[in-house]
């Protein structure tokens, strides 16, 4: 039984291959949102990660708890104090209780912070980096991630840069993958369990020799282990994530990696 926060973190992340379908969406959604834990009854952690509620029970007896509240129990002994009320909690007819009010305050805080933190030069730096000099840049996804592709590679051609996207393993697709030279590189997408084009591309980058960067929606994902990989968890809501944080960090990188001077001609135009 993991004894911690941290353990259970580990545990999730090394066993994810080995568990079920089933387990590894309700372990991509655990990993990802351990902190809201405490505040979230089986039912509806089951409901946000697409699985059953007896799902979530058998997972964390397969954990070593004797049950979903004890693993709830680890969580919350290492959460801060003052954790927000649960949603439909109210007095007053206001949405929280007084006493919770600082703490609901201070947890959008940081998660505003954190957001902020993924579009700033420390967060997306190394990415613009690695990719600002190479040509052509391939953006790579399928699923859901075709949307956050499309965005960056429309951006991007209408500045003036050689882009390629790679939506599917077809041949006609897979061919860029397949002619990527020395001078290329790569930008992986995945959401969901959707990852293969953007595994595709990440190898292919890899065997040419060429620098690959990746967005992803979980930690739990193969390719977060990249050194230039950026997670950026999404929001599941009604099956499907939300994209909102995901197609933000994709507009700042992509106004990064256009050439400069189509960057001051953007500029010019805003001012």
């Amino acid at each position: 039984m993991p004894p911690d926060v941290h353990a259970l973190a580990e545990r999730l992340k090394r066993d994810y291959e080995r568990f079920s379908p089933a387990q590894q969406s309700l372990a991509r959604y655990l990993a990802d949102h351990l902190a809201d834990v405490p505040l979230l009854s089986a039912h509806e952690v089951a409901r946000a990660s697409h699985c059953s509620p007896a799902t979530v029970v058998r997972f964390a007896q397969a954990l070593g708890y004797s049950g979903y509240p004890e693993m709830q129990r680890i969580v919350r002994r290492a959460q801060r104090p003052g954790l927000p009320p649960r949603p439909g909690d109210r007095q007053l007819g206001l949405p929280f209780s007084a006493e919770g009010l600082d703490a609901a305050l201070a947890a959008e805080r940081l998660a505003l912070d954190d957001a902020a933190e993924r579009l700033t030069s420390s967060g997306l730096g190394a990415v613009v980096a690695a990719l600002a000099p190479r040509t052509p840049l391939i953006i790579a996804g399928e699923g859901h991630a075709r949307t956050v592709v499309t965005l960056i590679e429309e951006r991007l051609a209408r500045a003036g840069r050689p882009v390629a996207a790679v939506t599917s393993l077809d041949p006609s697709t897979r061919a860029w993958l397949d002619a990527l030279g020395p001078g290329g590189g790569v930008l992986a997408i995945a959401i969901g369990r959707e990852s293969r084009v953007a595994q595709a591309a990440v190898s292919a980058a890899r065997s040419a020799g060429v620098p690959a960067a990746a967005l992803v929606d979980s930690s739990l994902n193969p390719l977060a282990r990249s050194p230039l990989a950026r997670v950026v968890p999404a929001d599941s809501r009604d099956g499907s994530p939300s994209l909102v944080a995901m197609v933000a960090v994709a507009q700042a990188l992509a106004g990064a990696l256009a050439p400069i001077r189509a960057r001051a001609d953007l500029a010019a135009v805003g001012a």
